[in-house]
């Protein structure tokens, strides 16, 4: 089974986030006197998190389209083909509506209806 997506943070890790936060909001409030700084850093680690889970989502169609993939792969190859009888010959198909001379009327490529009468 894949690993779950995004992995789950641990409880340490989330307080090591808080603390960061923290001390780069004193460092913006106090030191630089700008907290609009703060939330320019917020903003863009927020963005690359974003990002980030974009990436995985990504990942995890990827992933999906592959496992159709195989499953098709898999039908196909058990012997779900139809056999050459059941097959239908295109080009003897078109031909035989070319040659077909009927009295009604007949259709044109561009779709136009036409009349043997005109």
């Amino acid at each position: 089974m894949p690993p779950e997506y995004p992995p789950t943070l641990s409880r340490r890790t989330k307080v090591a986030v808080a603390v960061l936060l923290l001390v780069t909001m004193a460092y913006s409030f106090v030191i630089a006197g700008q907290l609009l700084l703060w939330f320019l850093f917020v903003g863009i680690v927020a963005g690359v998190y974003i990002a980030w889970l974009l990436v995985l989502a990504v990942f995890r169609l990827v992933e999906a389209v592959e496992r159709l993939a195989a499953a098709k792969e898999t039908e196909v190859g058990r012997g779900d083909r139809p056999t050459e009888t059941e097959r239908v010959d295109v080009d003897s198909v078109a031909v035989d509506e070319a040659t077909r001379s009927d009295d009604g009327p007949t259709h044109s490529a561009d779709g136009a209806t036409r009349s043997d009468d005109a």
